[in-house]
């Protein structure tokens, strides 16, 4: 299991968390028939006949509020960072053993109905999750007779990268600020929803603080440059939240002393274009983290003058846009 899904399995062990999901970025009208407060998580390792293990991310059980039948709902959560062709395929066979695991353990004569299993699939790489949804969309046509026989099964997508950032911030929802902060694009975000976090989760949360404090400094801070060495391993949100401020400060300043001018001017004279792209391209993932493809192209293809006056841009911008606004 990934680094990804052994993070996003801490936060959806807790209620508070898969509470949120399902109420604000779900939203689907099943959710309101949700008893949230019996909410129990389920054992999420299956074996097949094979010995072949497969296993799930998290599985939770909720009894239904009108305590119709069946009783329970089972909502199947699935983690990944890269898309994947075989996820309508992989999560068929989650659910044929889960529902498998069930008669096992409880003889089919014993169940008036199977219970329903929602698979929601959260997702929060890069690139565009153009994985189908369903499963029959997969399978080929041979007859309209033959229909009958096509498999229904579709999973719900949470694509963190397709909800916008104005609509994030509207919500009160550490799930929001997860999204949040996994889209970051520079420090000045990151500090801002780590401020966010600490309204969110109060100290009383202390396993879901703990969670997201751990994940901050062993995902997020690296990602953007910071060694181990700068972050404790202890570190509150508020502590956190400090380190940054004073980071963000101490690394203006570097820049500074490194001479950015001198190094720009270099890059500005006749024959020293590579060394202007060079030392443009080194602040900005000294400032801002990692560099999408399409702004490292952006800068490569910049002449001279541009290239100039991006760098002395770096000095006060507080993100990307700030550089590139024109």
């Amino acid at each position: 299991m990934g680094q990804h899904d052994l993070n996003y399995r801490r936060f959806f062990n807790h209620r508070r968390m898969i509470q949120d999901l399902l109420r604000e970025i779900v939203g689907e009208g099943w959710v309101e028939r949700i008893d949230f407060e019996s909410g129990e998580r389920v054992n999420a390792s299956f074996v097949s006949d094979q010995d072949e293990n497969r296993e799930s991310d998290v599985i939770w059980k909720f009894r239904r509020k009108d305590g119709g039948e069946p009783i329970y709902v089972y909502i199947l959560l699935e983690f990944q960072s890269r898309p994947d062709p075989s996820m309508p395929v992989r999560f068929m066979g989650y659910e044929s053993l889960f529902y498998q695991t069930l008669m096992a353990n409880q003889p089919a004569a014993a169940w008036r109905k199977l219970p329903p299993v929602i698979p929601v699939l959260i997702y929060n790489g890069w690139e565009p999750w153009n994985v189908a949804t369903d499963l029959g969309s997969l399978i080929g046509d041979l007859d309209p007779s033959a229909e009958i026989y096509r498999p229904q099964l579709r999973y719900r997508l949470v694509d963190e990268a397709a909800y916008p950032r104005e609509d994030l911030a509207a919500l009160t929802s550490p799930v929001a600020d997860l999204f949040r902060i996994e889209k970051s694009r520079d420090w000045s975000e990151v500090r801002s929803s780590v401020h966010r976090l600490r309204q969110t989760v109060p100290p009383a949360e202390a396993s879901l603080r703990r969670a997201f404090e751990s994940w901050l400094q062993k995902t997020i801070l690296p990602r953007f440059g910071l060694s181990q060495k700068e972050a404790a391993a202890t570190l509150t949100l508020e502590e956190l939240e400090t380190m940054l401020a004073e980071s963000i400060d101490r690394w203006n300043r570097e820049i500074r002393e490194e001479g950015l001018q001198e190094g720009l001017q270099k890059g500005h004279q006749k024959g020293r274009q590579e060394e202007g792209v060079r030392m443009v391209l080194r602040l900005l993932r000294f400032k801002f983290g990692p560099l999408e493809s399409e702004i490292e192209e952006r800068v490569r293809a910049a002449d001279a003058d541009r290239l100039l006056e991006w760098g002395e841009r770096v000095l006060t911008a507080e993100s990307l846009q700030d550089i590139f606004k024109d």
